[in-house]
């Protein structure tokens, strides 16, 4: 972890002082103390605070006295959102470096361009790109239809996000919104209802973990981008009319295909500081609408018909609506490896800590 070795111990008071306080007889630099209460804010298990120090060289019962004084200590709150608004501060101003230019007009085009115009224009010169009809370009696209998974997979027990209207931010509180049933019980409410309530998104793991992740093997990709798909390297979408996902990033490169029904995506650069100041790790607490208000300019959007593909580059926010019953393809396994080190929000156990 960068900067660890900034964790330091001040000095040693004098026995007599030792004794008198019983307590451990160094104390944690301010560093040391600043890294622990983000963290703790943050979600970090105490015993992974302990640990993550006492490996950088400090001692044990000096950690965990720290973090009893913390916990008691009537001041924390107003500590905790200090350092935390200076860490926020920090990762924004990172925000140039790692994603470079950003605030480009969205492309479109009718073809993708050659792998070496596409990697320098759109990989590293971080711009959407949108290719009407990229889908039927690959070398074998996908002939998937809705009654055809039916009679494939409709026993098929898949996983699917469940009572999501229910909840103010349900991509952020996934793990309470898991639930199971047969797909083809799935394919009724995707094509019969209009609603948010029931998604199957791509951390449902459809096809890394069912055997819907056969139609993998009835497709292949164009290989000037993409080698032969691995494992996690492309994502099922599948819901009905009215699903919203709300304004996030992700941690890699998307191109996102549209193969049945319709989206609408908004798209807002990473270094719009008023979404990444209020963000949780990869979720935004803003809409595109507020951003637009404030930012017209910035905000993209763009509508996908079937066939349709939008390459979402690392680290730009984007909102999404299904317009009809909808099926789409998230494919991040590119020839190229991608890293976007850029989550506000997430411990700095995870990320550059502190100085």
């Amino acid at each position: 972890m960068g900067g660890i070795s900034r964790f330091r111990t001040r000095g040693i008071p004098s026995p007599q002082a030792t004794a008198k306080s019983g307590r451990a007889a160094k104390r944690l630099s301010a560093d040391a103390l600043d890294w622990i209460v983000l963290n703790l804010a943050r979600g970090m298990a105490p015993r992974d605070i302990v640990a993550t120090l006492s490996g950088a060289g400090l001692p044990v019962a000096v950690v965990e006295n720290a973090l009893d004084e913390i916990e008691h200590s009537p001041l924390t709150p107003a500590y905790v959102r200090a350092i935390d608004e200076r860490a926020r501060a920090r990762e924004i101003c990172r925000l140039p470096r790692l994603v470079g230019r950003d605030a480009g007009a969205l492309v479109e085009v009718s073809w993708c361009p050659p792998a070496d115009v596409f990697h320098r224009q759109h990989w590293l010169g971080n711009t959407p790109l949108v290719v009407r009809g990229y889908v039927e370009q690959w070398p074998r696209p996908p002939r998937f239809r809705f009654e055809d998974l039916r009679r494939r997979f409709a026993d098929v027990e898949v996983e699917v996000a469940r009572d999501r209207t229910r909840h103010a931010r349900p991509d952020l509180e996934f793990t309470g919104l898991r639930a199971k049933m047969p797909f083809g019980d799935y394919l009724d409410i995707v094509t019969t209802t209009v609603d948010d309530d029931v998604y199957l998104v791509a951390r449902n793991r459809a096809f890394e973990d069912t055997s819907l992740g056969q139609l993998l093997e009835e497709i292949e990709l164009p290989p000037d981008l993409f080698p032969p798909p691995r494992r996690g390297a492309i994502s099922f979408w599948l819901g009905p009319a009215g699903t919203h996902t709300k304004l996030h990033h992700d941690g890699t490169n998307n191109f996102f295909c549209q193969v049945l029904g319709k989206k609408r995506v908004a798209l807002v650069p990473p270094s719009v500081t008023m979404v990444a100041d209020a963000a949780t790790g990869f979720y935004a607490s803003h809409t595109s609408d507020e951003v637009r208000r404030a930012h017209p300019e910035l905000v993209h959007e763009v509508e996908l018909a079937p066939g349709d593909a939008l390459f979402i580059p690392v680290g730009w926010w984007h909102e999404v609506w299904s317009l009809s019953p909808s099926l789409s393809l998230a494919v991040v396994g590119f020839r190229w490896p991608s890293s976007y080190d850029h989550r506000p929000g997430r411990p700095l156990g995870q990320r550059e800590s502190l100085g």
